[in-house]
C-alpha cells in the first residue's frame, strides 16, 4: 500500500469516526447513561486531535528540507480542517435525522 493512499484512507477514517462518536454520545446521553460534559468531550477531542498528530506522523513523508516539511504541515493541516468541518457538517445532520432536534 503506497504512503498516499494510507494517508487518504487514514484521514477519512478519522472523519468518519466524528459522526459515530457523535452518535455513540447521543444515544448514551438519550438513555441516561451518560452526562455529556465538558470534561468528557474534551476527553475526545484531545484523542482526535492526538490521532491526528499520529496520522501525521506515520503516514507524511520526511525530507530533508524545512520548509518543505511545513508545506506538508500546512497542506495536511488545511485537509485536516476541512474534512473535519465536513465531518461535523454530516454529524448533526445525522444526529437529527435519527434523534430529532
Amino acid at each position: 500500500m503506497s504512503i498516499r493512499l494510507r494517508l487518504v484512507l487514514n484521514l477519512l477514517a478519522w472523519a468518519v469516526f466524528i459522526p459515530v462518536l457523535n452518535l455513540l454520545f447521543t444515544g448514551l446521553e438519550r438513555h441516561q447513561m451518560l452526562t455529556t460534559s465538558g470534561l468528557s468531550v474534551s476527553i475526545v477531542a484531545g484523542a482526535l486531535v492526538l490521532w491526528l498528530g499520529v496520522i501525521y506522523w506515520r503516514c507524511v513523508p520526511s525530507t530533508s528540507s524545512i520548509a518543505v516539511r511545513l508545506a506538508y504541515l500546512a497542506i495536511y493541516l488545511t485537509v485536516a480542517l476541512l474534512l473535519g468541518i465536513a465531518a461535523l457538517w454530516s454529524a448533526f445532520w445525522v444526529t437529527v435525522l435519527i434523534y430529532g432536534i
